[in-house]
């Protein structure tokens, strides 16, 4: 594994242990599992990378409208102002 690949192996363990509770209490759409895997087995990389992209994205505006709001952060108890 390169630095890179470490890097965000390092940053994904570190999110994994910070953010467990609320990442597992996430609902996602019914199929969205086998819906990953297909775009896994037929390494659709062009779309797994959307799905980074627009997660991070959404994570991003998420924050900054806590921001506006005068919250050092957003809340934990809830998705916040977006979902898909």
């Amino acid at each position: 594994m390169d630095d890179s690949a470490n890097l965000i192996d390092a940053f994904l363990a570190e999110m994994r242990r910070r953010y467990h509770d609320e990442i597992d209490a996430v609902t996602l759409p019914d199929g969205t599992l086998d819906y990953v895997a297909a775009l896994v087995e037929a390494k659709d990389v062009e779309t797994l990378l959307f799905m980074l992209k627009l997660g991070y994205l959404m994570g991003l505006q998420t924050g900054f409208a806590a921001g506006q709001a005068g919250d050092a952060e957003p809340p934990r108890d809830s998705p916040g102002p977006i979902q898909a």
